[in-house]
């Protein structure tokens, strides 16, 4: 029982921290509109399965590359209204994307995914400044707290996007896009330059000042494009290889929710794990147990698939918060840059690992291609070897950036 650390809930009472984490979850609630808008879409503006495909990826794509575009403008001026101001745009254009008639509507959902790439820099800086701050420290903790309500709505937007969609049509978006205005309002309020956690790395470390290092950087870079290569194979072609054996489209939609929801359970344990044992321990351990699920999965049967699915996803998921901290202390004084390169990297690296994989698999068979996840994961526990960062054991190496 004495690992059972109720602690960072704390971080809800900070308004700062439960403002980044409630937009986070608005803003992939939106984000999870998006495949279901564009079926709805399909039939009146006659989108073939090749169009959908482009334009998923145009917007993933925008929102990827545009973070470290943010990123260094959060860090260059105000993280404040980069953060809001990307929930706000972000409601909007979907909001516009919901009345606007033909294919100006695509546009608009296209141009929305800018929105997501300037909130999540500035966010994740934010409520990792928050857990050095009030816990001791603790940023993995934090960013994996505020990681989990973002994973909530990427979850819950699309059986959101169904029911109103089946309901009121594309316009039913106007619902979750009014709702977010408020959020975004509130964090307006809550990240005002009075409600700022004290910039006590500038004051005791001098860390404003330290150069970045790049070695780090680069280890951490290599560590999160295999996790999510791993990750986008799962959730991309599990469904597929399960629909080929003959099973109802109900098993495969319930083995990627039990994946991405044990990613996010574990990235919150992993977080844990690492203020305890360690960030190159737990990663290595995480990394490496994970490749054991990954390679049993495509021979499992009945309630296993959802087991090794689930523990797939945990052991996958458990280094993300960890990778995305390490990040920000290895460039002290840009924070929010090294957040939004290390997400839209993950972003892009998932989306081009699935592409590659997906060749692989006209070649071999999904089965091998699936069960070459632990072949990632092995490579990834090897690579964290090399993961020795000068400031892990300093957590208040995030410096505060001017709001």
């Amino acid at each position: 029982m004495r690992f059972i650390n109720l602690k960072p809930l704390r971080l809800l009472r900070q308004p700062l921290f439960l403002a980044v984490s409630l937009n986070h979850f608005a803003v992939d609630v939106l984000n999870g509109q998006t495949s279901i808008l564009l079926a709805v879409l399909s039939t009146p503006l006659g989108l073939t399965n090749a169009v959908i495909g482009l334009i998923a990826m145009m917007y993933s794509m925008v929102g990827s590359l545009s973070q470290p575009v943010f990123g260094w403008l959060s860090d260059r001026y105000s993280a404040r209204w980069a953060a809001a101001g990307g929930v706000l745009w972000m409601a909007g254009l979907f909001a516009l994307a919901a009345v606007t008639p033909g294919y100006g509507s695509i546009a608009c959902l296209v141009l929305g995914a800018l929105g997501s790439g300037a909130f999540h820099p500035p966010g994740t800086m934010k409520a990792a400044q928050v857990g050095r701050q009030y816990m001791a420290g603790q940023m993995a903790t934090a960013a994996s707290i505020f990681f989990l309500f973002g994973q909530g709505g990427l979850s819950l937007g699309p059986a959101i996007g169904g029911v109103i969609m089946d309901n009121l049509g594309p316009a039913g978006i106007l619902i979750p896009a009014g709702l977010t205005v408020p959020v975004g309002l509130f964090m307006v309020w809550a990240m005002r330059p009075s409600a700022q956690p004290t910039p006590v790395a500038s004051r005791e470390t001098g860390a404003a000042t330290s150069p970045p290092d790049l070695n780090l950087f680069a280890v951490v870079m290599l560590l999160a494009g295999l996790r999510v290569w791993a990750q986008s194979v799962m959730t991309t072609f599990a469904p597929k290889y399960l629909h080929d054996l003959g099973l109802a489209p109900t098993i495969y939609g319930a083995v990627v929710a039990l994946f991405m929801g044990g990613s996010a359970i574990g990235g919150v344990i992993g977080a844990m794990f690492s203020e305890r044992w360690g960030q190159r321990r737990t990663i290595a351990l995480a990394c490496g147990l994970s490749a054991l699920p990954f390679f049993l999965f495509p021979g499992a049967q009945g309630a296993w698939i959802y087991l090794l699915a689930a523990l797939a996803g945990l052991l996958n998921g458990a280094p993300h918060s960890i990778l995305v901290t390490t990040a920000q202390r290895s460039f002290p004084s840009r924070a929010a840059l090294a957040s939004g390169v290390i997400l839209g990297f993950m972003f892009t690296a998932g989306a081009i690992g699935a592409y590659v994989s997906g060749i692989a698999a006209d070649r071999v068979g999904l089965a091998y291609v699936l069960q070459a996840n632990s072949a990632l994961g092995l490579t990834a526990a090897l690579a964290s070897l090399w993961l020795m960062p000068r400031h892990a054991l300093k957590p208040s190496a995030v410096a505060e950036v001017g709001d």
